[in-house]
This record gives structure tokens, C-alpha cells and sequence, in this order.
């Protein structure tokens, strides 16, 4: 039995799949030696980028509250006030959970079946969310269960109750999957990270919200900040653990390319 062989049956039998390394495995490399290669994504490059911004976007919130806060008609400027929606640290998670909804996307495609479809539930969950940055379909969500359940104190901001339904069913079906790979142990941390600002810090500012009726004070702006800096830190964790997780799968994020510069 050849080697392409081999790894043709375990991508069930997808040619596609036939020339992409498996873990475990030492098949030839899927791009001849001699054949050019434009490197698409240097994985150290992007979490530095990463990091580098959200500091940016947190030291920019903070260091506004400190230097304003309590001066009269004081208001973080928007466009830096994290928490709020449509302003530049909506678009940067959105961008984050879209380039980790891709990376989901590639294990998917690299997958055996019995774990393809799981995966592609984790991507499109990931993609759904990343829409929802920029839309804010949850508070809308939240507010039709907060006015029909009555919901008060942690559970004011109400959409925390589907949103921790969801992600317990998520971590039972695709959790073991998910630690079995490389990288994968960092990817739940990161989903310790996100889901403990988006829905702990959340319910807290909830429970403030609801005993104060105060979102421009000080507590519930290191509240806000302290959420959207947590969320951040979560995603760019989780794009390292998946990274290296697709690294890992034996995936290469190269493509051919042709010098035509002469012609």
C-alpha cells in the first residue's frame, strides 16, 4: 500500500484530501522542493498584531477614564469606549472570531468524517458570533427575556441564559474532540477566558445596572472595559491554540506562485 493510498483512506477516501499530512504521519511534502511557496499566514506575526492592538484599544479606554472621568459633560470618546457597540474594539473581535471561524473551517475540511460535522458546528457557532459583534442580535435577545421573565440582579442582561445553554451543549459535544488535538488545551482556556467576560463580567454589570440604573459611572466603565479587555485576550488565545492546532493537522497555509514581473 502507497503512502497516498494510506492517507486517502484516512480522509475518507477524499482525493482532495489525499496530498494533505496527517497527524502521526511522514508522507511527502504536499509541494514539491523546488516549487516556489508564498507563506499566506506567519502565525507569530498575527498574534503580535493581535495583541498589539487590543493593548492599543485597552490602554486607550483606561487611560481616557482616568484622565476625564469626573470632569463635567465627560464621555469616553466612542470610538475607543469599550463595551459600546459599533466602535473600533466591535469591529477588531468581530475580525478575531471571523480569522478563528476560517481556522475552524480549514480542521473541518481536514477532518475524518465522524468529527467533520462537529467541527463545522464550532465554525459556524464562532461565524454566528463574529456577525453578532457588529449586529448586537443578543441585546435585543436579552431584552425580550429580560421584559417576559422579569429577569433582575446577575440575570437583568438575560440573553447570559441561552448563551450559557449553548455553550454547555457545545463543550459536551465537541470538547473531547477539541483537547485531543495539539493546541487544544490552549483553546479551552481561551474559551475559559471569553466566557468568563462575556458572560461573568456581563451578569456583574448586569447586577450593577440593576441596583444603581448607572452605565456611565465609574464601576460600570472598568466593569465594560474589564469585560470587552477579558473577551479580547480570549479570542487571541484561542487563535494561538488554532494555530497551532492547524499546524498540527498537517495543514499549510502556502499557496504557488509564478514570477511574471519579466514577462
Amino acid at each position: 500500500m502507497t503512502v497516498g493510498r494510506h492517507m486517502a483512506r484516512r480522509a475518507d477516501d477524499d482525493p482532495v484530501t489525499q496530498q494533505i499530512a496527517r497527524v502521526g504521519t511522514d508522507p511527502e511534502p504536499p509541494f514539491p522542493e523546488h516549487v516556489p511557496h508564498l507563506a499566506l499566514v506567519r502565525g507569530n506575526t498575527v498574534l503580535r498584531v493581535a495583541l498589539g492592538v487590543a493593548a492599543v484599544l485597552v490602554i486607550a479606554h483606561f487611560a481616557a477614564l482616568a484622565i476625564g472621568y469626573g470632569r463635567p459633560g465627560f464621555e469616553i470618546p466612542k470610538a475607543i469606549r469599550l463595551g459600546g457597540e459599533l466602535n473600533i474594539a466591535t469591529w477588531f473581535s468581530s475580525a478575531l472570531h471571523l480569522v478563528n471561524a476560517g481556522l475552524l473551517a480549514l480542521l473541518a475540511a481536514n477532518s475524518v468524517r465522524r468529527e467533520r460535522l462537529r467541527w463545522i458546528v464550532l465554525s459556524l457557532a464562532v461565524l454566528v458570533v463574529s456577525m453578532d459583534e457588529v449586529s448586537a442580535n443578543h441585546e435585543q435577545v436579552g431584552y425580550i427575556l429580560h421584559t417576559t421573565l422579569g429577569t433582575s440582579g446577575f440575570l437583568t442582561y438575560a440573553w447570559i441564559i441561552p448563551a450559557v445553554v449553548l455553550v454547555a451543549v457545545v463543550a459536551v459535544l465537541c470538547g473531547p474532540m477539541v483537547l485531543r488535538r495539539p493546541g487544544g488545551r490552549l483553546v479551552a482556556i481561551a474559551a475559559v477566558i471569553f466566557v468568563g467576560g462575556a458572560v461573568g463580567v456581563e451578569a456583574i454589570e448586569g447586577w450593577w445596572f440593576d441596583a444603581t440604573g448607572q452605565t456611565d459611572d465609574l464601576a460600570y466603565l472598568v466593569l465594560s472595559g474589564l469585560e470587552e479587555a477579558t473577551e479580547m485576550l480570549g479570542l487571541i488565545v484561542a487563535t494561538a491554540g488554532l494555530l497551532r492546532m492547524v499546524g498540527g493537522s498537517g495543514l499549510r497555509l502556502a499557496g504557488t506562485f509564478t514570477d511574471r514581473s519579466s514577462s
